[in-house]
C-alpha cells in the first residue's frame, strides 16, 4: 500500500479571508507538502449549533463559503494538482433545521414522556443526562413526543435501527435513511467529482434504544456502525473511505473496521491523547498501531487543541508524524508551520464560546473556563496566520520546510 497523505480544511476559519475562493489559493500549499487528499469539514447550510457538524442541507454549499460554483472550481483544481477531495459526512444526525425533521420524523428517535423518564443516557458533549428534548414544531406526530440528541440539543439523532413491536427482530439499516445517505454520495461523487468521505463519529450508531442506561463507553464497541457503513457502501468499488474512531484497544477497531467494511483508513482520536502519559508511551501506541496498513495517525485536527500546546515541540510532533510506521497520516491546518495555541487575546472567552458547542456546554453546566481553555477545541479553530507562508524553496519558514521534508522522507519508506 503506497502512503497516504491526507490535510485537513476547516472552512469556518477561512471565512474571513473569502471561503472556498482562498482555500482554492492554499491548495498551492497543500500541493507543495505532497498531499494526496484534502479533507474539507462540513460546507453544508448550517446554523452552526455545531460548527457544520448539525447539517441542515447535505446537498448544498454554506453560502459565507461561497457557490457551488466556487466548490466545482476548488476540485478542479485540486485534481489539477493531483490532489483528491474528501467531504465530511454526519451520518448520526443532523440540525433540527434540516427538511427531513418536520417532513420526517420517523428518520429520527423519539419517545414518549413516559418512556423518556426511564433513559439514563450520557449527552457525549457535557456528560450530563440531557439527551431527549421537547419539540412542539414536530407536526407529524403527537406534540408529547421527545426527540434524542446525543450531543447538542439542536442535533437530532436519526433512528438507524427501528425495531419491530415484538422487540425481538431487528430490523436492517432503516431503508429510508440507506436510500438518502445513497442519493447524497451520489450527488457529490458523480455531479460534483468529490473523490470520498470522512465518516464522522460513526460509533454514535451502536445505540440501542431498548437499554435504559448509556454512557460513551458503550458505544465504543458494535457491528451497527459496520450495518451502515456497508448499507451505504456495500462494494469495494465504494469511494475512498475514512472513519474517525475511538479505538482504546489501540488497534482491535482499526481491524475490526477494516475487515468488515470498504474503508480505507481508521483514524484513533484516542491516540494522541496518551501523550498524557509520556513520549515513550505514545511512540508505543503508535507502533502497535502502525501494525494495521489501514490505520491513519493524527496528532491535530478541529477537535483537538493544538499539539504543541501539550508540551512537545514542534518539531518533535513532525518527527513523532513522519518517522512512525503509518501507511496514513492527517495534517491539520497549520499544523506544518508548528502553531501553538492561541493566546487569550486571540481567542476571547466570548470567541471560544462561540466556536465550540463542547466547550459552551461544559460552561453552562459550571465548570471552569480557564480549565477548559486549554483543551478547547476552539484553538484550532481561529484563522491562520497565512501571512506565515512562503513556497519559495529557499524560504526561512523552518517548520513549513522541515514538515516537507520530513514528509518526502516518510513517503520514500518502504
Amino acid at each position: 500500500m503506497a502512503k497516504v497523505l491526507v490535510y485537513q480544511l476547516y472552512p469556518i476559519a477561512w471565512e474571513r479571508e473569502g471561503g472556498l475562493r482562498a482555500m482554492t489559493q492554499h491548495l498551492e500549499v497543500i500541493s507543495y507538502l505532497g498531499v494526496d487528499y484534502v479533507w474539507l469539514s462540513p460546507l453544508y447550510p448550517s446554523p452552526r449549533c455545531d460548527h457544520g457538524y448539525d447539517v441542515a442541507d447535505y446537498t448544498a454549499i454554506d453560502p459565507s463559503f461561497g457557490t457551488m460554483e466556487d466548490f466545482d472550481e476548488f476540485v478542479r483544481v485540486a485534481h489539477g494538482l493531483g490532489i483528491g477531495v474528501l467531504m465530511d459526512l454526519v451520518l448520526n444526525h443532523t440540525s433540527t433545521e434540516h427538511p427531513w425533521f418536520s417532513k420526517n420524523p420517523n428518520y429520527y428517535c423519539l419517545t414518549d414522556p413516559e418512556t423518556k423518564s426511564k433513559y439514563h443516557w450520557q449527552n457525549l458533549f457535557d456528560g450530563s443526562e440531557d439527551v431527549w428534548e421537547l419539540d412542539r414544531n414536530l407536526t407529524e406526530v403527537p406534540q408529547d413526543y421527545y426527540y434524542l440528541h446525543l450531543f447538542h440539543k439542536n442535533q437530532a439523532d436519526l433512528n438507524w435501527f427501528p425495531w419491530h413491536d415484538n422487540h425481538q427482530l431487528r430490523c436492517e439499516p432503516n431503508p429510508s435513511l440507506v436510500k438518502e445517505f445513497r442519493k447524497i454520495v451520489k450527488f457529490w461523487t458523480d455531479e460534483h467529482k468529490v473523490d470520498g468521505f470522512r465518516l464522522d463519529a460513526p460509533q454514535a450508531l451502536n445505540k440501542d434504544l431498548k437499554k435504559f442506561n448509556m454512557k460513551f463507553s458503550d458505544l465504543i464497541f458494535g457491528s451497527r456502525a459496520v450495518e451502515v457503513i456497508n448499507a451505504i457502501f456495500p462494494d469495494e468499488d465504494s469511494p475512498f473511505l475514512i472513519i474517525e474512531c475511538f479505538d482504546p484497544s489501540y488497534g482491535g477497531l482499526t481491524k475490526f473496521y477494516s475487515e468488515n467494511t470498504y474503508v480505507d483508513f481508521v483514524m484513533n482520536v484516542l491516540v494522541k491523547d496518551v501523550f498524557a502519559e509520556g513520549q515513550e508511551e505514545l511512540e508505543k501506541v503508535i507502533d502497535a498501531s502502525c501494525s494495521n496498513a489501514n490505520f491513519m495517525l493524527d496528532l491535530e485536527s478541529h477537535d483537538s487543541p493544538r499539539f504543541t500546546s501539550r508540551g512537545m515541540t514542534p518539531e518533535g510532533a513532525i518527527w513523532t508524524l513522519f518517522c512512525s510506521d503509518a501507511e496514513g497520516v492527517c495534517l491539520y491546518q497549520g499544523q506544518e508551520l508548528g502553531l501553538d495555541n492561541p493566546t487569550k487575546r486571540e481567542l476571547p472567552d466570548e470567541k471560544m464560546l462561540e466556536l465550540d458547542a463542547r466547550t459552551a456546554m461544559q460552561a453552562a453546566k459550571g465548570q471552569s473556563l480557564d480549565k477548559l481553555r486549554p483543551y478547547s477545541r476552539a484553538n484550532a479553530r481561529i484563522p491562520l496566520p497565512l501571512e506565515k507562508y512562503q513556497l519559495q524553496p529557499s524560504s526561512q519558514n523552518y517548520y513549513l520546510e522541515l514538515t516537507k521534508t520530513w514528509i518526502k522522507r516518510w513517503k520514500s519508506k518502504r
